[in-house]
């Protein structure tokens, strides 16, 4: 009886996570879904079932943003997770003060408003700016950064890697600092040098750490707003995100900005299932 009663008790602890996550999670997404199959204004509505989902694939803006996702999701991969990777093995054997600075030294854009890190990169990515006056000076001609995707989609990238690297170096640091250090004092008595260590000991004990920050990174760079707009706020930079918002709000294609965000949600859940299936194998 006792049992009974407390096994009720649980259930009414957990009532209202359960409400909250019905108010502020499904239900938004039911409708999202809802508003995915109309064409609407929000004052008059007209139920047009998948269609929206067809003219999607079918909007060259739309595939844009998915080819130019991809194209931001290898550059950000390759430099967050490469770049941070880099700097927690290069600063791993150093004394505690530099662990400190490197925590401190590559944190700082992360506190800093993105606005604000952004008007400084449009500044050094100027025609005038400071970034082609060296390539003037190496005899290179002044390039428009962002006139193109080309040029506009890595240099946003750049700007994004460089306000976020702080985070993943400390995670990957800390990663390191808690492997236990009797593995590396018998690897140096068998004759392993620090960068032997680094490759084959740290390097495979860290991989876990480095596949989920990617999994992250990958879904973050779809993800990528406010450095678009503050940039380059056109199609042949935008992210799947950026297109949604610009369907939605400049071009009033609410359906269809919503069919889009529902293809966002699952691709997302996809990537999800895919990280959690490829740890599960790495852990057997």
């Amino acid at each position: 009886m006792i049992k009974h009663a407390g096994d009720k008790i649980k259930y009414i602890f957990l009532l209202p996570a359960v409400l909250l996550a019905g108010l502020f999670i499904f239900w938004p997404l039911y409708e999202l879904f809802i508003l995915s199959m109309q064409k609407t204004n929000f004052i008059t509505s007209k139920f047009v079932g998948v269609k929206n989902y067809i003219n999607l694939f079918s909007n060259k803006a739309f595939i844009q943003s998915i080819f130019n996702s991809l194209f931001y999701i290898i550059l950000l991969v390759i430099g967050q997770i490469g770049g941070a990777g880099f700097l927690a093995l290069l600063s791993c054997n150093l004394s505690k003060k530099w662990h400190d600075f490197v925590r401190f030294a590559f944190y700082i854009p992360i506190i800093s408003a993105g606005v604000f890190i952004a008007s400084m990169w449009k500044w050094i990515f100027h025609l005038n700016g400071p970034l082609n006056w060296l390539l003037n000076i190496c005899g290179i001609k002044s390039i428009v950064w962002f006139a193109q995707g080309i040029t506009g989609i890595p240099a946003i990238s750049f700007v994004v890697i460089m306000a976020s690297l702080g985070t993943n170096a400390i995670m990957i640091l800390a990663s390191i600092l808690s492997i236990e250090t009797s593995m590396f004092d018998q690897a140096q008595i068998d004759g392993a040098s620090w960068f032997q260590i680094k490759i084959k000991i740290i390097l495979p004990q860290i991989f876990p750490i480095l596949m989920m920050l990617g999994f992250m990174s990958a879904i973050n760079a779809m993800a990528i707003f406010e450095t678009i707009q503050f940039l380059a706020p056109y199609e042949y930079t935008a992210t799947i995100v950026y297109n949604i918002y610009d369907m939605a709000f400049t071009l009033s294609k609410h359906g269809m900005a919503s069919a889009g965000a529902i293809i966002l949600l699952f691709i997302t859940i996809g990537m999800t299932l895919l990280k959690n299936k490829i740890e599960i194998g790495i852990n057997k």
